[in-house]
């Protein structure tokens, strides 16, 4: 008795110690084949990119290991109904690993948008391309698990009823929600802005670094991230600095009304010549006039176009003119004056 009692021990440890050696043996080799099988698609195909950056490699390397498992199982011969469970979970990890390898496959740097750029010849922004790739995505996630729920044996027409029962309550909570997709829709195809643009939505600034469904993400001067409905942000006006071609330069100049009137004149076309030879000026658009007389300055008003948009460039710009400035009004002996308010007091 004891004998055969060693003899299945021994069997049992022999079975399961194979069956190990077919899982981690798999595992090994799962690279090796889901290279050799993305490989020849790709040579079918003829895809130049390499295997393991194909978005089927991790699902299909997943897969084949889950193969090995299955083989292990069936070599042990276990009981019935641990075989069925495996089917089962095979099943729906196979219908998890499809939906991740076709989500992968339809990220924005993916083969399929390339493809279809060329088939199609559409020359969407990198919004619109992240935009079409999220939603392609939650599409094939939601399939994904409508097929799971019904492997797992719920009833998808009772869900649905169901569903259609609570509708309306739905609709109510999913109402700014669908606003927000609607706005997000209407800011890519309008094209009011794109990803690493510079905006201004309402007290808000900064740099647009992602398009959601919901919103528009942006990060401020202060690196700090803000998160913008896009609901909001098309009932809002929209300044998209990093569509200017030029800046606006305009200031004004309170000379002290004791500077003549030749002063004033050589002082204005002092400046104007300037900025005219200026080469970060566009010469045209220079105006420097005598634009008010005040009761306690002469208002010199200036304006010009620089030739950037970037705004630290314009600042830089700016700055020297500034200084230029400052030193015709120097050379001609004109004071600025700051704003004054005259208060008189009456005595009683």
């Amino acid at each position: 008795m004891n004998g055969i009692l060693n003899k299945l021990d021994v069997n049992s440890v022999l079975n399961y110690s194979i069956a190990l050696a077919i899982v981690l043996g798999v595992k090994l080799i799962s690279p090796i084949i889901a290279r050799i099988i993305i490989g020849i698609f790709h040579k079918l195909f003829k895809i130049e990119k390499k295997s393991h950056e194909s978005g089927f490699y991790g699902p299909l390397k997943f897969e084949i290991a889950l193969i090995g498992f299955g083989i292990a199982i069936h070599f042990l011969e276990l009981a019935e109904g641990i075989v069925n469970l495996y089917y089962k979970i095979f099943r729906i990890l196979t219908i998890i690993a499809i939906s991740k390898a076709i989500a992968n496959c339809l990220s924005t740097d993916s083969t399929f948008f390339s493809k279809l750029g060329k088939a199609t010849k559409f020359n969407g922004n990198e919004a619109l391309n992240a935009f079409i790739s999220k939603l392609l995505k939650v599409l094939v996630y939601t399939t994904g698990a409508f097929i799971v729920l019904s492997e797992l044996g719920y009833d998808l027409g009772g869900l649905a009823a169901g569903l259609g029962i609570g509708s309306a309550a739905l609709a109510l909570a999913a109402q700014d929600f669908v606003k927000s997709i609607i706005g997000g829709i209407s800011i890519i195809t309008d094209k009011t802005f794109e990803i690493g643009d510079f905006i201004e939505v309402g007290t808000f600034q900064g740099t647009v670094i992602d398009l959601t469904f919901r919103s528009t993400k942006v990060k401020d001067l202060s690196n700090a991230i803000i998160a913008i409905p896009n609901s909001v942000i098309v009932t809002e006006y929209v300044k998209n600095w990093s569509k200017l071609e030029n800046r606006r330069l305009e200031m004004k100049l309170r000379l002290d009304l004791n500077s003549s009137t030749e002063t004033i004149n050589r002082c204005m076309s002092n400046i104007t010549t300037m900025l005219k030879t200026d080469k970060d000026v566009i010469d045209k658009t220079v105006s420097v006039r005598l634009s008010n007389i005040e009761n306690d300055a002469n208002i010199i008003l200036i304006v010009a176009y620089i030739n950037t948009a970037a705004y630290d460039e314009f600042m830089l710009i700016k700055e020297r003119i500034n200084c230029n400035i400052l030193e015709i009004l120097e050379k001609e002996n004109i004071e600025l004056v700051y704003p004054t308010q005259k208060v008189y007091m009456k005595s009683i």
